[in-house]
């Protein structure tokens, strides 16, 4: 398969690193936000570190289909679990791990403009150059595009690029050149192995 694009593994304390930096941000300015919205499913873990870093106790999600695992994308973006809560008078912010072509913050946030919040706000650990719309407050800036598997999706990600490329019957160093190869992604063995112990979950 010849190479597309590169990837890179996003470890949890880097995530945790950035939903702090990015929480500083939030912290900083003149909004009290009033509640957290979570993208699911990317968006939950620093979203509940948010919530955590900034003292915010109510936290809901909305789900919003834009990518399927192993850096697909998909046509159409999808909410396929809306917010069906008044939000009327609140200070709302939205986080997601990452922002790439902005189409799934702006989806979020039509979305909860129906609802009536009063300030609507989007925070991401990651923000891509490409994207359509930029987030209010980020953790980093990646100039070069590159797909980030963050940790809590790390299983999902390598069975799909292992399973598409026709790798899943190779050994597991011949797995591990593979992703060097053709993704410029270092795959540690010991992650390896636990991501081969789960793949029945997926197949």
């Amino acid at each position: 398969m010849d190479k597309k694009f590169t990837a890179r593994i996003v470890r949890f304390s880097e995530a945790y690193e950035l939903a702090y930096s990015v929480s500083r941000k939030i912290g900083a300015s003149p909004t009290d936000f009033d509640m957290v919205v979570g993208i699911a499913r990317g968006g939950f873990p620093p979203a509940r570190l948010v919530c955590d870093f900034l003292n915010i106790k109510t936290l809901t999600a909305i789900q919003i289909r834009h990518y399927t695992g192993g850096a697909e994308e998909k046509e159409e973006v999808d909410i396929t679990d809306p917010i069906d809560i008044d939000l009327k008078g609140k200070n709302v912010i939205i986080v997601d791990d990452v922002n790439d072509s902005g189409k799934t913050l702006q989806a979020a946030v039509d979305h909860l403009t129906t609802k009536g919040a009063a300030v609507i706000k989007t925070a991401v650990l990651h923000e891509k150059e490409n994207t359509s719309l930029k987030a209010d407050y980020a953790g980093d800036y990646l100039g070069e595009w590159k797909w980030l598997i963050y940790h809590w999706a790390v299983t999902e990600d390598l069975l799909e690029f292992l399973n598409k490329d026709d790798m899943l019957e190779a050994g597991e160093d011949d797995m591990r050149k593979h992703l060097s190869d053709t993704y410029d992604l270092e795959v540690e063995r010991d992650l390896l192995k636990k991501v081969l112990a789960m793949k029945n979950n997926y197949l």
